[in-house]
């Protein structure tokens, strides 16, 4: 039997599945992850705690598939944006300031100032964010010049974890995509992004690979702690966001998929690079499929702030239903299930961390609008959930201002799990959404790389069509339509009222942390 092993390196934890070549799982395997946040808007997460959950997700994956040795080729997926800091000594220069972290949002505003905008999106596709390399670098370079200068070379997640199982270094199309130092449509380094933006080209990887590439070889040292075969081909994958999009099925134009992981991607396959000139923080990366393009808009916090919820009121109910051996997301949308759809007009935005489609504010934070003495912890449960909805749908709606006719949504994730969720998001989207069999979403897109990238499939199109079966349809429901329709536009106005208050709070948190560390 010939198994494919993919490994998602996510914000929450890493995941491993092992897949064979008809898509079944044969073992899966999951580590948690902490992220540290030391001050308001700041994100990271230690390089080795991830090395770390990668042999324990890898290894339970292994013991549950029983064939380690038949293991033909491993691939990856990963969180997208982090800048991972390595010295000379291919050791963590620090922790790496992942997607999440809005410090550099000063530094991307100026280097977005250094640039004609047609320019800029003819090079990148978007405008610089505060989560992309040349913003963070930026940063580092002016706050802690010591560390900016052990920098030997930068990497994304999934690029270390690669770089750990086989000493090779390099960089896949797509994660290279959200620098701001990328040019999409030669699939390369930008020299004139990298003198725009100050930064050395020695310092980035040598290797600029499509996801599908072959990057290394496995280490005889790796493969035996993790019970495989040393010397099997190490795919490149791809960002979490792509690859995800592999899982569904999203690897033809006009294809959209919904993935409510710790952040929230509404995304789309295309066959040009795409830029959204009203800077609304919509991303176009080279997809992980060779020579196509995506685009997509981003909640920054979506299912974290489902997380959130679970973490701040509902820890006893956690730790009591995990000793029954039960999932306390199950049980949490169970409650929402008891509230009716709009939640008597509470409404939730999900802004926990700035934000960035189509609100470009790392400024902005969360809220509950419309709280009342009726509302319980079944109406807070399911706002949270129609919040996160609501913000998923401002990037499906920009989707349909270019004229992509949004009418069916694939769905992954923890939002797509939930029978609840899916009615949700339909009825907010007003389109039909569907699952697959791949349940898995990234992890799964990487096995589909894996068997591709060692030639077990001539393409990822023929791939995806033979493992990926529909497993189920949800139809909006008119009636609920029309409610959220009513909320949605509440929702959409909340932003522009708040926005200014936003900035004036930030200001008065910044002083009083100023303070604090004194």
């Amino acid at each position: 039997m010939d198994y494919f092993m993919g490994i998602d390196a996510g914000t929450s934890g890493v995941k491993a599945v092992v897949m064979d070549r008809e898509g079944r799982t044969a073992g899966k395997g999951y580590c948690e992850c902490n992220v540290v946040s030391p001050f308001p808007g700041y994100a990271e997460q230690d390089p080795r705690e991830w090395w770390e959950a990668l042999k324990q997700a890898a290894a339970m994956a292994v013991k549950e598939c029983g064939a380690g040795e038949e293991i033909r080729a491993v691939s990856f997926s990963g969180q997208m944006q982090g800048c991972t800091m390595l010295d000379e000594n291919m050791e963590p220069a620090g922790n790496c300031i992942i997607w999440l972290d809005q410090r550099s949002a000063a530094e991307a505003a100026e280097l977005n100032s250094r640039i004609d905008r047609e320019e800029m999106l003819g090079i990148t596709g978007s405008s610089c964010l505060p989560s992309y390399w040349a913003a963070k670098l930026n940063w580092v370079k002016k706050h802690r010049p010591e560390q900016y200068r052990r920098i030997h070379k930068v990497m994304f997640a999934k690029d270390y974890l690669r770089y750990r199982m086989t000493g090779e270094t390099a960089v896949d199309v797509s994660d290279a995509s959200l620098t701001f130092l990328f040019d999409l449509r030669t699939r390369s380094w930008s020299e004139r992004m990298l003198e725009v933006c100050g930064i050395p080209r020695e310092i980035l990887p040598d290797r600029v690979l499509e996801s599908q590439d072959i990057a290394g070889y496995l280490k005889s040292s790796t493969a035996k702690e993790l019970g495989m075969r040393p010397g099997i081909p190490v795919i490149t994958g791809g960002g979490d966001q792509p690859v995800g999009g592999i899982g569904c099925g999203a690897v033809k134009t006009g294809v959209i998929s919904a993935v409510t992981g710790t952040s929230g991607v509404v995304f789309g396959c295309c066959d040009t690079p795409f830029a959204d000139k009203k800077n609304r923080g919509i991303l176009s990366t080279c997809h992980s499929v060779s020579g196509k393009y995506d685009f997509l808009g981003c909640t920054l916090s979506a299912g974290g702030s489902f997380k959130w919820l679970r973490d701040t009121f509902f820890e006893r109910e956690k730790r009591e239903l995990l000793e029954e051996k039960k999932d306390v997301y199950d049980w949490m949308t169970g409650l929402a299930e008891q509230a009716p759809a709009g939640s008597e007009g509470l409404i939730f935005l999900p802004y926990l961390n700035g934000e960035s489609t189509p609100i470009v504010d790392a400024d902005a934070r969360g809220v509950f609008f419309g709280l009342t003495l009726r509302h319980g912890k079944e109406a807070i449960c399911r706002s949270v959930m129609e919040g996160i909805s609501f913000s998923l749908r401002d990037t499906i709606e920009i989707f349909r201002e270019t004229g992509v006719d949004v009418t069916e949504v694939r769905a992954m994730g923890g939002g797509a799990k939930s029978r609840l969720w899916r009615q949700i998001q339909a009825d907010i989207y007003n389109a039909r959404v569907v699952t697959t069999n791949m349940e898995e979403g990234p992890a799964a897109g990487a096995a589909i790389l894996a068997a591709v990238g060692a030639g077990y499939y001539g393409t990822i199109e023929e791939a995806c069509d033979a493992v990926l079966q529909v497993k189920t349809v949800t139809e909006p429901i008119p009636e609920h339509v029309r409610r959220y329709e009513r909320y949605y536009q509440t929702y959409r106005s909340l932003y522009p009222a708040l926005s200014r208050l936003y900035r004036s709070q930030a200001r008065i948190v910044e002083e009083d942390m100023a303070m604090l560390k004194e």
